[in-house]
């Protein structure tokens, strides 16, 4: 996965080198937000005019009062953390890295650069990882051959920022436009990013899905304990518990996931192919009236379309798949959820706004920082909700859950992507839900396919796979498992937080193995270890998204 724009690797003064630190970074201070800013006061990657007004020593640090004055606003106040002290008076340049974090410099040396030899790589206290360099191409010109590959030699002046005015010399496979506006993400080693204005557009769009599903969804236990007491009352309407019935029917158990069949037919009907599968049963529909001849082109065209949601969701939510045969298109968890909530909707009052309401929490503020990887989803309980079955909570909890499925659609979406060399990343995240005796419970699945870029000398690539699975179950407490697969060859890790759920893995680890070895694998390692496994391992072009926004 190569970058966009390249620049020398970053590499640390030691002493004894005679490399000399610029003087600009014992200047750059990073700041910390008592309280997240306003993107309308200072989005991630704008910068701004700051005062120094009052700074006082808070628990090793210091506390200190800027006066912020952008353009076209009056002056906003801001409580930030200092490791290092501010005189009252400083004036300061500053630069938003996220809501919560600014980078300062002293404006004395903010403006200094012009006239300075171009920069050939990047000082990471003035270009964190992550952050967001804005800058006009001043020159582009395309380097000698050495490869069959096209290379370019460009300068751009940054606009932005604590280096605002001092000058990049990049080598790029792309050529530029002079003038051109350059937006791009600082690279792990330094290296640039760049983001197409449509991508931008479409991450912005998946942040916010996933900040509003992330603050408006919750678990499926308390779903699916009060439907199990409602399908056993009698006087029900018919449509509410035949409803109630087809979400039960997806809910699955663990001897049914023992097998690959089960596994599979769980996944493809845990919701998350809800779109997709609406999509070809379109196109199903499409193409047997296209094959039907002598038709008028407006009763064609009606044809094409699907039948109205009213009709249609009844009619998916019906068709759920026993186990063992081939589910419908549409036929899943997620259609037979939207069906329940319509149903209920048609029982309760016109105004039902109401009832779908969550009541206020932490929640609220979590989904300020939602962002692609979160993985497993944390469980949350409406502690606040009586397990009463009445048709509002019902109704509330319904709506719920398909916000949780759809935060798990959006996760795998922002973080499937394709690269500049043309290799791809793709992510599925999901959650078959599972009873284990009388309790309820969900298993999170995550399935991440990496493509590498296509080769001219190799007739087909092989992908790299990895499987995460998080879940709860009462006999084995919170459990994670990551599998690895590549060219034959697999490799896994179990982590746990209980330690006779650890011995029990370490006593099967040889059996594993040997079944692993009957199927025809290469074996690679395999281990258990004591807690929660690191966060799914993330592609740079990924975290553009929190800096943005």
């Amino acid at each position: 996965m190569t970058p966009d724009l390249n620049l020398p690797p970053i590499t640390a003064n030691r002493p004894g080198t005679g490399a000399p630190a610029p003087t600009t970074t014992a200047s750059a201070v990073a700041l910390e937000l008592l309280r997240p800013i306003a993107a309308a006061t200072l989005a991630p990657g704008e910068s701004a005019q700051a005062e120094v007004v009052a700074s006082q020593p808070r628990s090793g640090q210091f506390e200190v009062l800027l006066r912020l004055a952008k353009a076209g606003l009056p002056p906003t106040d801001v409580s930030v953390l200092s490791r290092q002290p501010l005189e009252a008076g400083t004036g300061l340049t500053v630069q938003a890295v996220s809501p919560t974090r600014l980078l300062a410099v002293l404006d004395s040396l903010a403006t200094q650069g012009a006239g300075q030899a171009p920069l050939t790589k990047l000082d990471p206290q003035l270009f964190p990882q992550g952050s967001l360099v804005q800058a006009r191409i001043i020159n582009s010109q395309a380097l000698p051959a050495a490869s069959e590959q096209a290379r370019f030699a460009i300068l751009a002046k940054i606009l932005q920022g604590p280096a605002a005015g001092a000058v990049l010399s990049l080598d790029s496979s792309r050529a530029a436009t002079p003038g051109s506006l350059l937006t791009a993400q600082v690279g792990s080693q330094g290296e640039l990013r760049v983001t197409s204005v449509t991508e931008q557009v479409r991450q912005l769009d998946l942040l916010q899905g996933m900040r509003t599903t992330l603050q408006t969804q919750a678990s499926a236990e308390p779903l699916l304990r009060m439907l199990d007491k409602l399908a056993a009352l009698p006087d029900l309407p018919p449509l509410l518990q035949a409803g109630i019935r087809q979400v039960l029917t997806h809910v699955t158990t663990p001897e049914y996931l023992s097998t690959p069949a089960g596994v599979a037919q769980a996944v493809r009907q845990s919701g998350i192919f809800l779109e997709a599968g609406l999509a070809q049963l379109s196109q199903a529909l499409q193409t047997g009236s296209a094959s039907t001849a002598n038709q008028a082109p407006t009763e064609s065209m009606q044809q094409n379309l699907l039948p109205p949601l009213a009709r249609l969701l009844p009619l998916l939510s019906s068709l759920a798949t026993p186990p063992g045969a081939e589910p419908l298109p549409g036929a899943d968890f997620k259609a037979s959820l939207l069906n329940l909530l319509v149903t209920l909707q048609h029982q309760l009052p016109p105004d039902t706004s109401k009832f779908t309401a969550l009541p206020p929490g932490p929640w609220q503020a979590a989904a300020l920082t939602a962002r692609p990887g979160l993985f497993p989803l944390p469980s949350r309980a409406l502690q606040t909700l009586s397990d009463a079955p009445d048709l509002g909570s019902l109704l509330r909890l319904t709506a719920a859950l398909l916000a949780r499925i759809q935060h798990h659609q959006f996760q795998g979406l922002g973080q499937t992507q394709t690269f500049t060399d043309g290799s791809t990343q793709t992510v599925w995240q999901l959650e078959i839900p599972l009873r284990e005796g009388q309790q309820f419970t969900q298993v999170q699945m995550r399935i991440q396919r990496d493509q590498s870029a296509p080769d001219s000398r190799q007739t087909e690539q092989t992908p790299q796979w990895e499987i995460r699975l998080a879940f709860n179950l009462e006999s084995l407490g919170p459990m994670q498992s990551i599998a690895r697969l590549y060219k034959g060859r697999v490799s896994s890790e179990f982590w746990a937080e209980q330690s006779d759920t650890l011995q029990r893995i370490n006593a099967e680890m040889g059996r594993l193995r040997d079944r692993l070895l009957t199927r025809g694998l290469e074996v690679g390692e395999l281990s258990a270890h004591r807690g929660s496994p690191p966060a799914p391992q993330q592609a740079v072009q990924q975290r553009w998204i929190d800096e943005v926004t």
